[in-house]
This record gives structure tokens, C-alpha cells and sequence, in this order.
């Protein structure tokens, strides 16, 4: 048989379904009026999903210049976040680089069925023993290369932890953080 061959150094990309649902329904969440840029970044959304036949249904919020989306699909899940969230992160810096112009500036956040939550969640948990065993060991952790978000979120996660301090080290996507015991 023919061998369809997408993949690359992280894998192939799981096959999307043709059969799926097509209507793209994100509703604005309970309590949360949209900027203008929060307007557009929801107009340019819906027409990205749309012009890809993704049917999803969701929320969107906005706070302190952060414009979130929390999407649901059963049938497309698994094709968002493939490759390390490979789409997920593509439609957040595409949305988010024709939404911000001149003096507009707003962070644009995806999830599709709390995968990103998770995965979050994972990250501070593994900062968090990273952290414990830092101070057990007495000896410095380094957590492999992190995207600026992510070692955002260690700094954060190990900010209450008493006997640690982090540090990042290295350069662009090299950068990682240090566990260091205090």
C-alpha cells in the first residue's frame, strides 16, 4: 500500500477525521465583555477553524490583556495537540500576530479539552519534585531547554517552595532553568 509519510523528528500527525463536525461555536464566557481586540481575535479564530472545517464549541475571556479560549472537540482533540501542541501553539501566534498591531498588544491563549491546563499542571508538578529532590540532594537541577511560557510557569510554580530559588540559564531555545537549593 501507499505509505503516507508526515511525519518528522517528533512523529507523525494523527490523521484528521473526515467525517467530523464543521460549526465552529465559541461563545463569550459568563461575566466577560471583549475589547476590540478581543472582537477580532475571536472573528479571526472562528474564520481559521471554519476555513479548516474544525467544528469546535468554546468560550472565550479576556483579563489584563490576555485574550483565552477554551475549546471542546471530541473529533479534532487529538490533531490540536499532536507534536507538542504543534497546531494549538501555530493558531495562538497566528492569531495573536494579526490581532496586535501599533498600540494594541494582547497574549493569546488556547486549550482544547484542558489539554493545556494539563500539561501545565504536569510542568509545575515536575518542578515541584525537581525541587523537593534539590533540596534533599543538596545539589542544583537543571530541567531540559523550556519555551518562554513555560519556564514562566516553573518560576511561578516553585516561587512558594521554601529552600529553592531558580535561575535561567543559556540562550534562546537552549534556555532552561536551575533548581538551586537555597
Amino acid at each position: 500500500g501507499r505509505r503516507d509519510d508526515r511525519g518528522g523528528r517528533r512523529g507523525a500527525w494523527p490523521d484528521v477525521p473526515s467525517d467530523g463536525p464543521s460549526e465552529v461555536s465559541i461563545q463569550a464566557a459568563e461575566g466577560t465583555s471583549l475589547s476590540e481586540t478581543g472582537e477580532a481575535a475571536l472573528a479571526m479564530l472562528v474564520d481559521l477553524l471554519t476555513e479548516m472545517d474544525y467544528g469546535v464549541e468554546g468560550t472565550i475571556s479576556e483579563e489584563d490583556g490576555r485574550v483565552s479560549f477554551d475549546l471542546q472537540t471530541e473529533a479534532y482533540g487529538e490533531v490540536f495537540v499532536a507534536r507538542e501542541m504543534g497546531l494549538l501553539r501555530s493558531m495562538e501566534y497566528l492569531v495573536e500576530k494579526i490581532v496586535n498591531d501599533g498600540d494594541r498588544r494582547v497574549k493569546i491563549s488556547l486549550d482544547v479539552n484542558g489539554a493545556r491546563a494539563q500539561a501545565d499542571e504536569d510542568l509545575g508538578q515536575s518542578a515541584r519534585d525537581l525541587a523537593q529532590r534539590a533540596i534533599e540532594e543538596e545539589r542544583v537541577y537543571k530541567m531540559g531547554p523550556l519555551d518562554p511560557r513555560g519556564r514562566r510557569l516553573v518560576h511561578i510554580a516553585l516561587r512558594e517552595v521554601q529552600g529553592v530559588t531558580t535561575e535561567s540559564e543559556g540562550e534562546g531555545v537552549f534556555r532552561r532553568i536551575c533548581i538551586i537549593p537555597d
